[in-house]
């Protein structure tokens, strides 16, 4: 029987509704859906792109809708702390990314998705496309090998070609001014001693470029024995994930989707 510690909704309808815009405007493409297994629980990890809005409902909507796969992601904690927002996001299934909720939605036999970068990944600063900033992390390997999972490992495109950055957040962390403000520990805590500032888009609506998911072939964890072989596994799979074989036609497609809207 599972444990209702830890309650998980996924609201059809909020699904589907969540991610109606960017289907109609960004026409997703999913790849290598045959490595998509839902009689298995994984978790899903991959690179999330800018502002972090617009990439993760259309991913949770398809394996949901498509797939039948209710997973549940690990959100940022600012996400839980705007009333109507957060009742949102709860009703896709998120959760806030803490180990002891990964934790139970596992034993709750729920598959999970994993943006490794974080916060920092989705306020991107200029040249930072499709950069992961995972920095040292493997907490989440260790869930997963904890758990007997698997790591699903997908890639989305498109999504850091849509918004044209037109201030870099690093002009403002690198006034003094502000590294002041920082430096007070009440402010430095609330923005992560700047790590959430995000940069201001030239374009407030995004440029209608096709997005695609590209689901990699599933990867064992339990075989890793240290802490080491751990982080390897990481590097290897980050590694995995930035030059997938597809990335070079996909970006080829992209191209040429841009240049067809204009």
């Amino acid at each position: 029987m599972k444990n209702k510690a830890l309650y998980i909704r996924h609201n059809s309808k909020l699904i589907r509704l969540g991610s109606l815009l960017q289907r109609f405007y960004f026409k997703p493409t999913f790849l290598g859906t045959e490595n998509i297994n839902p009689s298995k629980p994984a978790m899903y990890v991959g690179n999330h792109t800018i502002y972090g809005v617009l990439d993760s409902p259309v991913l949770i909507d398809y394996l949901f809708t498509e797939h039948k796969i209710a997973i549940v992601s690990l959100g940022d904690h600012i996400h839980f702390k705007v009333p109507v927002w957060r009742k949102m996001v709860e009703g896709m299934g998120a959760v806030q990314g803490l180990r002891e909720n990964a934790r139970e939605a596992m034993s709750q036999g729920y598959s999970i998705l994993v943006f490794p970068g974080g916060g920092r990944e989705v306020v991107k600063r200029k040249g930072e496309e499709y950069q992961m900033i995972w920095k040292e992390r493997y907490g989440f390997l260790e869930l997963a090998q904890e758990y007997g999972y698997d790591i699903a490992p997908f890639v989305a495109l498109g999504g850091d070609d849509v918004f044209d950055l037109a201030y870099d957040a690093n002009s403002l962390l690198d006034q003094k001014w502000f590294q002041k403000i920082l430096s007070v520990p009440t402010l430095g805590k609330f923005f992560r001693q700047g790590e959430v500032i995000p940069s201001i888009p030239k374009n407030i609506v995004p440029k209608r470029i096709p997005f695609y998911f590209d689901f990699l072939p599933r990867l064992a964890t339990s075989d890793l024995n240290s802490k080491q072989e751990l982080q390897a596994f990481r590097d290897n799979l980050q590694q995995q994930i930035y030059t997938t074989k597809d990335l070079d036609n996909l970006n080829v497609n992209i191209v040429k989707g841009e240049e067809k809207e204009k």
